[in-house]
């Protein structure tokens, strides 16, 4: 099973490129279903394979830690944090490992239920209080079609107290007119993201938008005048236009065409990066690197005339 499995994560390749997400379904330890992207997934590992060294402190949802072939993996009760009663600790067999801003976090799955393909119209954005929900959308089991929950894995991270990577970002005080006097417009699903991503640019004294959806943020390019827009910035993994369509609506549009994109991702493999570079977008930071967006930010709106 795990080896099928990982063949599939391995290959997955040109489905971002239809608007298509291959999605992990699990069980949850009480029998709830879920799902990851698969995009996210580095491998998965059984349980009963593995040794994890205990988390001491009840406070934390992180579990403990495991060397998963060489690598330090920091695992999590993804069931404590979506608020789901606990179980016996036995009913998991299956981990799954993600790879987060060169970040690895896995968390237990009673059992893999399968990866399917889903479009774009099959996934239900929630309303924006059920943060820790992306979408929800459906699976067939056993001829019956279920609901299943799609969790926003960034803010899973950020909540299980993992530190940052690199040290936080400090807004430098400006200069007046350092940044032209042009809008950043953003495509950002993830609520935990997004904030991030207003906060920076707040502290940059830069006006900005953000879309949660990329078939949004489509229709306001169509609409801006390109001389007032400072650069794009949009995520990959987003329903209805994901950041893929959003490059390449751009790119075979003339108007839009010579606008800086700065892809802003949590997606860091060099399959991903490959794609983007295939559509003409070179600028690829992770969600994180916030000291590697503001480089763009100055190399793209810096004022010349400073």
């Amino acid at each position: 099973m795990s080896t099928d499995l990982q063949k599939i994560v391995s290959g997955m390749t040109e489905s971002h490129l239809n608007n298509i997400m291959q999605l992990a379904f699990f069980y949850t330890g009480n029998m709830e279903i879920y799902a990851v992207n698969v995009s996210k997934i580095q491998n998965f590992v059984i349980l009963n394979e593995i040794e994890i060294v205990p988390n001491r402190d009840s406070s934390s949802i992180i579990i403990g830690v495991a060397d998963i072939r060489g690598e330090v993996v920091t695992f999590v009760d993804l069931d404590r944090w979506l608020g789901i009663p606990e179980c016996d600790s036995s009913v998991y067999s299956v981990g799954i490992v993600c790879n987060i801003n060169f970040r690895r976090i896995g968390f237990f799955v009673r059992e893999i239920i399968g990866i399917e393909d889903r479009f774009s119209y099959e996934l239900k954005k929630l309303s924006s209080h059920i943060l820790k929900i992306l979408y929800e959308t459906r699976i067939t089991i056993n001829g019956r079609e279920r609901p299943s929950s799609i969790f926003d894995i960034e803010r899973l991270m950020s909540e299980s107290g993992f530190p940052p990577e690199t040290p936080p970002f400090v807004a430098p005080e400006p200069k007046q007119d350092h940044f032209v006097h042009k809008k950043v417009l953003i495509a950002e699903d993830s609520a935990t993201a997004a904030k991030k991503l207003a906060d920076f640019f707040a502290s940059l004294r830069i006006e900005y938008e953000i879309y949660g959806d990329g078939a949004d943020l489509i229709d306001r390019l169509d609409k801006i005048d390109p001389g007032a827009t400072g650069m794009i910035v949009t995520d990959l993994e987003m329903p209805m236009k994901d950041g893929f369509q959003v490059i390449a609506h751009m790119k075979q549009n003339a108007r839009l065409s010579s606008l800086p994109v700065v892809v802003n991702s949590s997606m860091t493999s060099s399959g991903i990066a490959e794609k983007i570079r295939r559509l003409g977008v070179t600028d690829f930071v992770n969600k994180s690197d916030t000291h590697a967006l503001f480089a763009l930010v100055e190399r793209y709106m810096k004022n010349s005339k400073e």
